[in-house]
């Protein structure tokens, strides 16, 4: 697996948690004081990401399942959360070692569990995928909380995923990866 390593990398992650971040403060300063009780902050800077393939990715595209396990550390000044998970399956049409390891998204509905007991169902409707020169895939997914803690208010997802080992591609391969980076900012819109 390949990792953004030098001054390259540490930009590359910078910029991505201060995008996250602007991103939260920026809700949190325009947020009307009659937005309602279910307005929040949740920002997740720190997170990983599991994904395995079934079948494993090679170089032949095919229809693949993603399994996919999330963590995250969280901060928040009104909600209370400071850790979230949750865990999903998306069936991917055609993908390869030579396609973009995620695809991007049309729709998913993705609910995440909150160590203060609550949870939030984000219907994600617009996702980008974009490789890097490194050959990392950046993803970024814009969706909308349906429910639970933050109803109604944004919520923006950055993943960052390896370069595909391509030898393993070769090899009978790559059934899974772990994010480089995993980012999870829900504030008001």
């Amino acid at each position: 697996m390949h990792t953004p390593s030098g001054s390259a990398g540490r930009r590359q992650v910078l910029a991505i948690a201060g995008t996250a971040l602007g991103l939260s403060m920026i809700g949190l300063l325009v947020t009307p004081a009659s937005a309602g009780t279910n307005s929040t902050d949740i920002t997740c800077l720190t997170g990983s990401r599991n994904t395995v393939y079934t079948p494993p990715l090679t170089y032949a595209p095919t229809a693949t399942s993603l399994d996919i396990n999330e963590q995250f550390s969280c901060v928040s000044l009104l909600s209370g959360v400071s850790s979230g998970s949750a865990a999903f399956v998306v069936s991917a049409p055609s993908t390869s070692c030579l396609v973009s390891v995620q695809h991007p998204l049309t729709s998913i509905s993705v609910t995440y569990r909150w160590n203060n007991a609550s949870s939030s169902t984000v219907n994600f409707t617009s996702s980008t995928a974009a490789r890097a020169a490194d050959g990392t895939v950046t993803i970024t997914s814009i969706g909308t909380v349906t429910a639970g803690l933050g109803s109604g208010q944004l919520a923006t997802k950055v993943t960052v995923e390896p370069n595909p080992d391509l030898a393993v591609c070769l090899d009978g391969g790559l059934s899974e990866t772990n994010s480089v980076i995993n980012s999870l900012v829900i504030g008001p819109v």
